[in-house]
């Protein structure tokens, strides 16, 4: 399986690409990636770990995601930024738009 840290980069790749190519100017590249980047990168980690399909991740689904369990319970914990134990497309954004800051 995939660990996280290696979708966590692919994702910050793959937004920042987007992003340098999507904008023109300085000021609207300090705003990081469009949205519905995000919303697809979020996406595709939904489609390779929920695995009951309920469209968030739980904490158990995000820390299956690797072997490295200290590491994992400190990313899901980042990514779960209300701590309600699910990793929603709002909080990702969220969470990506405070990292690009």
């Amino acid at each position: 399986m995939k660990s996280f840290g290696i979708w966590f980069v692919f994702t910050v790749i793959l937004t920042g690409t987007c992003f340098l190519t999507a904008n023109n100017s300085f000021a609207e590249r300090v705003k990081g990636p469009p949205t519905e980047v995000i919303v697809k990168a979020y996406q595709d980690i939904l489609a390779a770990a929920d695995k009951n399909k309920d469209g968030k991740l739980s904490r158990e689904e995000c820390m299956a995601i690797s072997r490295n369990k200290k590491k994992m319970e400190k990313d899901c914990k980042y990514w779960d930024a209300n701590n309600d134990g699910f990793i929603t497309q709002d909080e990702y954004v969220q969470q990506v738009r405070k990292l690009m800051k």
